[in-house]
């Protein structure tokens, strides 16, 4: 019984045009580079790579800060009103129930944790939407920003959803831990040069001033 001799795949090398096998060659920003013309190729691409990237003009703490403020405020508003409206009716309710000891608590207790699902469903549905249709939340565009992929790339779905979930649950949602891992987010924004916070290298994403 005859065996099949596999067949190697002859590629030229992009930089010297020398034929090489498949195995002997490695592709480098989509093209095929030989070993003995990679060195010099992978500076050229490193460089080039180097001078785009420093035409973004990128986001720093302040600016980002702001931006998480006034995102802040389109749920603290309604949150208010929601509070002002309700709580009274709540207290009111618990003074006329037979047992006021227990009735106001178990209410109060429901209209938290409602009031606590109800902010986080909808702060997740406007984040990841508002990022993967405007790649910018109100605060973001109020502050002149986007986010961007760093092969600019348009946001997906998943990169979406994982910069809120990095942010909202890992990064600042878990009691104590937050603490430690705002501060070190804070401190990687500051020190990166293209202020790249946790939730940005996770999700290999940029804050960039819109029109850089």
């Amino acid at each position: 019984m005859s065996q099949e001799i596999p067949v190697q795949t002859v590629l030229a090398c992009s930089q010297c045009g020398r034929a090489f096998a498949h195995s002997n060659l490695v592709q480098i920003a989509g093209n095929w580079v030989c070993a003995e013309c990679k060195p010099a190729f992978l500076s050229r691409v490193m460089a080039s790579g180097a001078a785009v990237t420093s035409k973004w003009h990128y986001g720093g703490f302040w600016i980002r800060f702001g931006a998480r403020f006034i995102d802040g405020l389109v749920f603290i508003v309604p949150g208010v009103i929601f509070f002002a409206v309700f709580i009274p009716n709540l207290i009111r309710a618990g003074s006329q129930a037979r047992n006021p000891a227990s009735t106001p608590n178990a209410a109060f207790a429901a209209v938290g944790l409602t009031f606590f699902v109800a902010v986080f469903l909808a702060g997740a549905c406007y984040e990841i939407l508002m990022l993967k249709y405007r790649s910018a939340t109100l605060g973001k565009m109020a502050c002149g920003l986007k986010v961007a992929r760093s092969d600019g790339r348009s946001l997906s779905w998943g990169v979406c959803f994982g910069r809120f979930l990095m942010w909202n649950v890992v990064t600042s949602g878990i009691p104590y831990l937050n603490c430690v891992l705002m501060l070190v987010s804070s401190i990687m924004l500051g020190v990166d040069g293209e202020k790249r916070a946790l939730h940005d290298r996770v999700c290999d994403t940029r804050v960039v001033y819109k029109g850089a």
